[in-house]
């Protein structure tokens, strides 16, 4: 007489199939954080190049823009006798901190042929680069110009100007020359994170 023995069917036990569940659990969450870092990885190298992106547009503006002054003072529209000098260096303080007109560093630039010249403003404002243009060189008592956003997260913006006994001057014109023009302007910018650019452009002669 033969005894039939019946074996469990094959397949997995509880225990095995709760390990199973937690082990892919922990596969799927190293899984989104992975893919978490890399996107946000992604996000701040795509954020980073753009703002570099940002800053070589601003210093190549910037260039253009020195490299065509035009020797022409104007006249303020406050009614004042003496004019605004066609190169315009200053540090603002007091009022001139909250005065929307007022730029660090203001000058008269030519225009293509055809065209009025006008004049031009870097300033930096609330972390932010701003360029400010006024359309005509001469201005009304109510004439204010167009401010443009160019770089924006900006700890500190300083311009120097260079005169032509090769010293770097906080200010222009220099009290008691007769220069109209620095032979160079430096650009000195802190980005923040210890980032610090410093720029020299070349006036022409």
């Amino acid at each position: 007489m033969k005894c039939n023995i019946t074996r469990p069917a094959a397949g997995l036990t509880l225990i095995e199939l709760l390990i199973a569940v937690a082990l892919l659990a922990l596969l799927t969450v190293m899984a989104y954080r992975g893919i978490d870092s890399m996107s946000r990885t992604s996000q701040h190298s795509l954020a980073e190049g753009d703002r570099w992106q940002a800053v070589a547009l601003f210093f190549e503006r910037f260039a253009n823009d020195v490299a065509q002054p035009a020797r022409r003072p104007v006249r303020d529209g406050n009614g004042d006798a003496k004019p605004l000098p066609e190169w315009w260096g200053r540090q603002l303080t007091g009022a001139a901190i909250n005065d929307a007109a007022a730029a660090q560093l203001e000058f008269s630039r030519k225009s293509p042929a055809g065209r009025d010249e006008i004049r031009l403003g870097y300033r930096l404002r609330a972390g932010k680069v701003e360029l400010l243009i006024w359309n005509v060189l001469d201005r009304a008592p109510s004439s204010q110009p167009e401010v443009y956003v160019l770089l924006e997260d900006v700890s500190s913006l300083n311009f120097r100007y260079l005169d032509a006994s090769g010293q770097w001057q906080d200010v222009w014109p220099v009290a008691g020359s007769v220069e109209a023009l620095p032979r160079a302007v430096a650009v000195e910018m802190d980005l923040g994170n210890g980032v610090k650019l410093h720029r020299v452009f070349a006036l022409p002669s």
